[in-house]
């Protein structure tokens, strides 16, 4: 048997010992530096869920990309601080990887109830179940408590290329009554 440090106390059970063995595992394979463990762009990709906890980010899933994953830490703080603002809200919708648009009670046309809003997804992809329930989750958590999400709009392009066939008629008539009786 290997020797190895352990932080367990020596009245600790077999089982616990076998446990603490099997998750003995490096967190980090090479010496780095604090400025790069602390930076979301620099963090390696095994502690980034540690840096996103640190800066309190409020919802995190792990099947996103890399590149979402960065971009949900870099704006944490942005939207801890403006919390409760449209903008807070379009900033924790950055992860969702599709372009979106909060519209608010005043801008919609007509005016819709104080205190309400929407939010429009740009996609050219069918959006799934599980993609509202995550907007619905971020939005929750961004938005100040009087605000209620109405909808959730998916905005999409059918498409700028094709055919378009365009036709027209022209057609003339003439008006004649003819009434009874010669008159």
């Amino acid at each position: 048997m290997m020797a190895y440090n352990s932080l367990l106390p020596p009245n600790s059970t077999t089982a616990e010992r076998a446990l603490e063995q099997a998750n003995n595992k490096p967190v980090i394979d090479v010496p780095l530096r604090i400025q790069e463990v602390k930076n979301p762009d620099q963090c390696p990709m095994n502690l980034l869920p540690w840096l996103a906890w640190e800066y309190g980010v409020d919802f995190w899933d792990p099947a996103w990309s890399a590149e979402q994953k960065r971009q949900t830490v870099k704006d944490a703080a942005y939207i801890h601080k403006h919390r409760g603002t449209s903008g807070a809200v379009r900033r924790s919708l950055g992860a969702v990887g599709y372009p979106t648009k909060v519209i608010e009670w005043f801008e919609d046309a007509p005016k819709a109830e104080p205190y309400s809003f929407r939010i429009e997804i740009y996609s050219t992809s069918p959006i799934s179940g599980d993609l509202y329930q995550q907007i619905h989750r971020q939005v929750n958590h961004a938005k100040n408590l009087r605000s209620y999400l109405t909808a959730i709009d998916l905005i999409t392009d059918v498409g700028s290329k094709g055919q378009v066939y365009i036709a027209g008629a022209a057609t003339a008539y003439i008006e004649i009554d003819i009434t009874a009786g010669g008159q």
